[in-house]
């Protein structure tokens, strides 16, 4: 009855609708911040619906701000707020079908005029509906356009309705703000994880969001401070209501601004600055409000500075950003080498340092007075011809195959290792996008099949390490304090003697843990990088290429860390650079050969690759050159030497193969060389080369299958372990462990750990020799 007294009276009267006590300014503020809600979320989707006519965005933002009208008449009304909500959800269902059945109809109209009309959307929405979840339930990765768009539309509307009835029925605009507030920021926090959305700039959005939002809880408040006033009799209220208004919109003029253009400052690209002690807190402030600001959905680049910095951090995220770096052309091939930008030789625990001795102008076209004894190349040409195709380190920094030679433009060399090293390389007037520079270097072949260095050269070259690398022995002792970094050091040293197997081993031991870009809570506060990624077994390159080079300096071998990037990929005959290939790597000296790389990161992309030189012929060492602190005018150049060929005897002595001797010595090296292949062939038979129970499994089938003993197609891992354990008893249980194994990992998605992996390990070694025996039994019993 009150419902149709208050129609009738509205239908009655000749002028506008009557004022609602928030004001009509209230309403249009509220009309604003819907329309910021339905652009957002409009935006953020791909709303073509069946694919072909007009985008469904602006019916969206449309249907936002229906519902924030009808929301608005609803609250005003005498209806109670079950009844208010019911008739609004009656008239969401009802015009949703229609704008969405007009869209996927082509139609001009939102609202249909015919019953033919209806009954043509509601069945146009049906039919869509039921093709689009038959193409879903047959290809998860189908997109439901249409179940979208109503599903998006419905949360519009309750979010419209909801606010209005906030406003105009409670005169509070806190639950407003905070309801259309939060789906902005889900659709703006979710937005980047659909490849097609192209969003709305999020910063203009949230400085408009804001400045509505504060002006309506502004105005709201005032309508509550007016209220007390008239309580307490205060007729004459106009001049200071216009005084608050007045300086509260200013108030939130000013603080919009304010936030607006803190926020775009720490999203522009900044160079580093250095701040001496207050540069780590700083910092951390930075890394907090990027974080912030990258959970907002406003991008924060890091700041690109032109050269790597003479002191970095270990992070504990893992970011860089897209695009091409630099493209390369390598006449002489690229050997499977690294492009080297600088190398660190200081660690405190959580930070790498490299210390600087002198900077030296090299013109172009002049030789780098690079010695050899501290030198990272080899003895193989390679001419590089590199584009700078981004931004960053690589305009001012030469990122060049190790050891660069002579460089086409002027550069200016850090002087390391007591006059007798080049660190980083820097040119003189950073390049812009496009420019060219032209290095010539002598490299090593880290290729599988090369043959420029050996390991059983680096077996041979021993521990004698010359007095200046005692700095690349610093923090051995602080690396040894955690338990966990003493005891892998020694473990490693137990069994191996030689420094070159000894860093072959912690390289193998850490490319078996994991891979992450995010170590955020991993590490203790006063853990050091080496324990926590021996504790935790992940972490990314900064983490590996640290635990690695702190483990060999504990053993006593020197090393270092070095920063550059990965080779790339090869198109066309160009070596192309992204950004992500940025990386982190270590190299150990060796006497009489320098720097060898050694790279423990998992990870296999942009042509990343673990050093694992071929065993080959021993070499003498080249001798080690002495070089005085200051380095003189003429001093001597980093140059290939010949290899000497290999110097055979003149005449047969005694008791060789061609004397009294020879005959026995002969018989007797053959029968240890053959005890030794079948020691090898005999291990390798049992090595499972990877804990895992996939592999392991297909191992076992494999070799069965090749003795006629392999499973039917139809069998299951366990069927067939049943089969399997009938004619091999004796290793029922090892069988069984195996098979488990695999149906975990293929499954179950989970990896073996811990002491599983031994066991494993083990299993797979019996079940494999027990087949052997049965295979030879079965043999010789035909």
């Amino acid at each position: 009855m009150k419902s149709s007294k208050w129609l009738a009276g509205m239908l009655r009267r000749p002028g506008p609708l009557r004022r609602p006590e928030p004001g009509w300014v209230s309403l249009s503020l509220l009309l604003g911040l819907l329309a910021l809600l339905g652009l957002s979320v409009a935006d953020a989707r791909p709303l073509l619906l069946g694919g072909t006519g007009p985008s469904a965005g602006g019916g969206l933002v449309l249907l936002t701000l229906m519902a924030g009208l009808i929301g608005f008449l609803l609250a005003s009304s005498p209806l109670g707020l079950l009844r208010a909500h019911v008739v609004g959800a009656a008239v969401a269902a009802f015009v949703m079908l229609m704008t969405t059945g007009a869209l996927l109809l082509g139609e001009g109209s939102p609202l249909p005029l015919t019953i033919s009309e209806i009954s043509a959307r509601v069945s146009a929405v049906w039919l869509h509906l039921d093709t689009e979840v038959a193409a879903y339930l047959a290809d998860p990765g189908a997109t439901p356009t249409t179940a979208t768009y109503l599903l998006l539309g419905a949360i519009c509307w309750t979010t419209a309705q909801f606010s209005a009835f906030s406003v105009f029925r409670y005169q509070r605009a806190g639950p407003a703000v905070l309801a259309i507030g939060a789906v902005l920021f889900l659709d703006t926090a979710l937005g980047s994880a659909v490849p097609e959305a192209v969003q709305l700039p999020v910063l203009p959005l949230l400085a408009a969001f804001s400045g509505l939002a504060m002006l309506l809880l502004l105005r709201l408040q005032f309508l509550e401070q007016r209220r007390q006033w008239a309580r307490r009799s205060i007729s004459d209220t106009g001049e200071v209501g216009r005084l608050f208004l007045r300086s509260g919109s200013l108030f939130v003029l000013i603080v919009v601004l304010a936030a607006t253009s803190m926020t775009a400052w720490a999203t522009l690209d900044r160079q580093e600055v250095d701040l001496g002690d207050l540069q780590r807190p700083v910092e951390s402030i930075g890394e907090q409000l990027t974080d912030w600001l990258a959970f907002l959905g406003v991008a924060a680049p890091a700041p690109r500075a032109a050269t790597i910095d003479t002191r970095w951090s270990v992070g504990d995220r893992w970011q860089q950003p897209s695009g091409v770096a630099f493209r390369a052309e390598v006449d002489g091939q690229l050997r499977g080498n690294y492009w080297w930008g600088t190398a660190h030789d200081s660690f405190d625990g959580q930070a790498w340092e490299r210390t600087q001795l002198e900077g030296l102008d090299i013109p172009a076209g002049e030789p780098l007075p690079i010695q050899e004894f501290a030198s990272a190349g080899g003895d193989h040409l390679a001419t590089t011809t590199l584009t700078v195709e981004g931004e960053g380190v690589v305009t001012g920094t030469l990122f060049r195959l190790a050891e660069a030679g002579v460089v086409s433009r002027d550069v200016q060399a850090v002087v390391v290792d007591e006059g007798g090293g080049i660190g980083d390389l820097t040119f003189d007037e950073p390049l812009a996008e496009s420019d060219s520079v032209v290095v010539d270097s002598w490299v090593r072949d880290y290729s599988p099949d090369g043959r420029s260095l050996t390991a059983n050269e680096l077996r041979a070259a021993g521990d004698d390490y010359p007095a200046w690398t005692d700095r690349y022995l610093q923090g051995a002792n602080q690396a040894l304090e955690g338990e966990g970094v003493s005891a892998e050091a020694q473990r490693i040293e137990r069994r191996f003697d030689d420094p070159y197997d000894r860093a072959l081993d912690v390289q193998r031991t850490l490319r078996e843990m994991d891979y992450t870009t995010d170590m955020r809570g991993v590490c203790g506060a006063d853990e050091t990088i080496p324990e926590c990624v021996l504790r935790s077994e992940r972490g990314f390159c900064q983490h590996y290429a640290t635990t690695m080079a702190m483990l060999l300096r504990a053993m006593g071998i020197p090393s270092r860390i070095v920063t550059g990037y990965l080779p790339g990929e090869r198109v066309d005959g160009v070596w192309v650079v992204e950004q992500a290939a940025y990386h982190n790597w270590v190299e150990a000296y060796f006497p009489g050969y320098g720097w060898v790389r050694f790279d423990p990161t998992p990870r296999d992309e942009f042509g990343i690759t673990p050093t694992a030189l071929p065993d080959g012929p021993v070499r003498t060492p080249k001798p080690e050159v002495v070089v005085p602190s200051s380095q003189p005018d003429d001093a001597e150049t980093f140059a290939p030497e010949e290899t000497p060929e290999p110097m055979l005897p003149e005449e047969t002595s005694p008791g060789s193969a061609g004397g009294v001797g020879g005959p026995l010595l002969l018989g007797g090296s053959l029968a240890v060389l053959l005890v030794l292949v079948g020691g090898i062939l005999f291990i390798r038979f049992r090595r499972l080369g990877e804990p895992d129970g996939s592999v392991a499994y297909r191992g076992i089938v494999s070799l069965a299958t090749r003795l006629g003993r392999g499973p039917h197609p139809a069998q299951t891992e366990l069927e067939y372990a049943e089969q399997l354990s009938e004619s091999l008893p004796d290793v029922r249980d090892d069988i069984y462990l195996v098979a488990g194994a695999r149906v975990e990992s293929a499954y179950g998605r989970r990896r073996v750990e811990g002491e599983g992996r031994g066991a494993l390990r083990r299993a797979y070694g019996r079940v494999r020799m027990a087949l052997l025996r049965l295979s030879l039994r079965w043999r010789r019993r035909s």
